[in-house]
């Protein structure tokens, strides 16, 4: 059983969820300055001996900015921040069982990612394991994933996967626009399908 689902009415096509078309934007509590931007960081270590979640989350990042290259668009870089709260929704839903989005709004207008005016939230589930190259490619092929992973606006990404004892897989994308980016405005067009490179449903898994 796959489903894929945009943010309205659930369509059942054949053990894969996926869902997008989260995107929230807020001024800074108060209308405060947002704070500097966030440097950007270093993504997850990929190697062999790294954990499941992390070697997953490694490889949809690179294929994220593989495929934003490929387009002429310029990459992400990763924040952690956001990757802390990619993590903790991915648990919430895994514990819940509920594949739902959270709302970004409270998160934007508190304090726990200053710097970032703009968020972005791509979310996945599967019954079962699959490899990361499923779920970048199930997001591609989405319209609504697809706008997140190719906006030309966003600057900043995180992504959270938890592996759940019972075996399905969730994960989540965060991305943000940090305060005084020179980018476009963050947009909500649709680019083409199909992914220009790291096509495969392949590399690491649960």
């Amino acid at each position: 059983m796959r489903r894929l689902a945009p943010c309205a009415a659930p369509l059942v096509l054949a053990v894969l969820m996926g869902t997008g078309c989260a995107v929230s934007r807020a001024p800074a509590p108060g209308g405060a300055d947002p704070g500097a931007a966030p440097a950007p960081q270093s993504a997850p270590a990929a190697g062999p001996d790294a954990p499941a979640e992390d070697q997953i989350a490694r490889a949809v990042f690179d294929r994220v900015n593989a495929e934003r290259v490929e387009r002429g668009l310029a990459e992400v870089s990763w924040n952690e921040g956001l990757a802390t709260l990619a993590r903790d929704w991915s648990e919430q839903m895994a514990g819940s069982g509920e594949f739902v989005h959270q709302d970004l709004r409270p998160v934007l207008q508190g304090d726990r990612l200053p710097g970032l005016v703009a968020l972005g939230e791509n979310i996945f589930t599967s019954s079962g394991p699959v490899p990361a190259g499923t779920v970048h490619v199930e997001w591609m092929r989405s319209d609504e994933h697809r706008a997140n992973l190719l906006d030309p606006g966003w600057d900043r990404l995180g992504i959270g996967v938890v592996c759940a004892a019972d075996g399905s897989v969730w994960a989540t994308q965060e991305f943000g626009r940090t305060a005084g980016s020179d980018r476009p405005a963050v947009a909500r067009t649709t680019p083409p399908a199909e992914p220009l490179v790291a096509a495969g449903q392949d590399g690491p898994s649960c």
